[in-house]
């Protein structure tokens, strides 16, 4: 089944996706410029977005006029921030490990423990070790 996507739930990437690559924030009075929609269809998105804890609003004086600085509260995921991940070394990845089953990501202690040291380092957990304890389970 293919799921429709609506133009909103869209314009919310893009908004999201504006925000985290820019470096010193966005005027939300410019991000609608930017994407030619209203200013109740753009701060509706940004208080959606902010109720989620992707972004945070800060007030400021722009031209004259008081608007909000929008800014991620995530940073741009990278290619490197899969380096070391346990699922690539895992013999159930791309056969049995899915979502809902009897092995998934869910249940997945090694990932676990590799997603909690992800801040100080990642690569601290034992991959080998813990695809061995997988194999006898």
């Amino acid at each position: 089944m293919v799921r429709k996507v609506s133009r909103r739930y869209r314009l919310e990437g893009k908004v999201l996706n504006i925000i985290m690559r820019s470096k010193d924030g966005v005027v939300q009075t410019d991000l609608y410029k930017m994407l030619n929609i209203s200013s109740r269809e753009g701060s509706r998105i940004c208080l959606k977005l902010e109720s989620w804890g992707l972004i945070k609003r800060e007030k400021v004086l722009h031209k004259e006029r008081w608007t909000y600085k929008l800014y991620s509260t995530r940073k741009v995921p990278k290619i490197d921030s899969l380096k070391g991940s346990p699922c690539f070394a895992c013999p159930h990845f791309n056969r049995s490990c899915s979502s809902g089953s009897a092995i998934s990501p869910e249940r997945c202690e090694l990932l676990d423990k590799w997603i909690l040291t992800i801040g100080v380092g990642g690569a601290d957990v034992e991959v080998k070790e813990a695809v061995a304890s997988r194999k006898e389970a």
